[in-house]
């Protein structure tokens, strides 16, 4: 493994230790919080009073408060929440709430014991993201890291977080795109190899690859919509950052 690639699961290791103490304190805060505020904020879908589901990735997930436990709900669940509706699943589809209601509805049907707990570091990002979440809508607007509150701090540190992810695409902008599209993300049209991820529905990361040619090595660049610090703060946007690279070494 390389320098780049131990540096970014030391970064994920030292954060999973952090998240580990406040996973069970952000489950009591949430227990002390308005469902119906929650989602409203979040963009998550209320499924009873105390579960709702939340867009992560190419994935749902289920936030059951009760249990205090985060599942997964993968593409084949929804698949077969989804059986005989002839709909096809897209979370990010300007249909994405009609399709989510339906699949919600299909749900109780469902075995909720077949869904799979996902890991606590992710859980906790998750749950980082519901608490903090306002509400505030997307600006369309995109700025870099170091434009956000606190920015600055970590900004120095973000060129070698993206690092591993240019070295693997230097020369492979076409793959680039096709696993942004196979994490839930979508091709950006304004530029040559550009995609934007979306961790939440609410929280997208644009990446722009430039390829390495004769005269300049691979470059990728990082930007954020100017809405992110009203749902992940800077620390934990940087995290999620790293966990982002992660998802497209594998």
């Amino acid at each position: 493994m390389d320098n780049h690639n131990s540096k970014t699961n030391e970064d994920l290791n030292r954060n999973y230790e952090i998240f580990e103490k406040n996973y069970e304190i952000s489950f009591s805060e949430l227990l002390n919080k308005n469902i119906a505020d929650i989602a409203n904020k979040s963009g998550a879908e209320i499924y009873d009073k105390d579960k709702f589901l939340l867009s992560f990735f190419e994935k749902y997930v289920l936030i059951d408060l009760i249990n205090r436990k985060i599942s997964i709900i993968s593409a084949k669940n929804l698949d077969d929440m989804n059986a005989g509706t002839n709909i096809k699943t897209d979370i990010y589809s300007e249909k994405s709430i009609s399709k989510k209601s339906i699949a919600k509805k299909q749900f109780h049907n469902f075995n909720l014991k077949k869904l799979e707990e996902l890991d606590l570091f992710s859980s906790a990002i998750i749950l980082h993201f519901i608490l903090t979440a306002d509400g505030t809508p997307l600006a369309k607007e995109w700025i870099s890291y170091r434009e956000l509150p606190d920015g600055l701090f970590y900004a120095s540190t973000i060129p070698g977080v993206l690092k591993p992810i240019e070295k693997k695409y230097e020369n492979s902008g076409e793959k680039f795109i096709e696993n942004i599209l196979k994490f839930g993300g979508e091709k950006n049209l304004n530029f040559k190899f550009a995609g934007v991820i979306y961790p939440f529905k609410r929280f997208p990361i644009l990446l722009i690859l430039d390829e390495k040619d004769d005269e300049f090595e691979a470059n990728i660049r990082v930007l954020f919509d100017r809405s992110a610090s009203h749902y992940l703060k800077s620390d934990i946007i940087k995290t999620i950052l790293v966990y982002t690279v992660r998802k497209l070494l594998i």
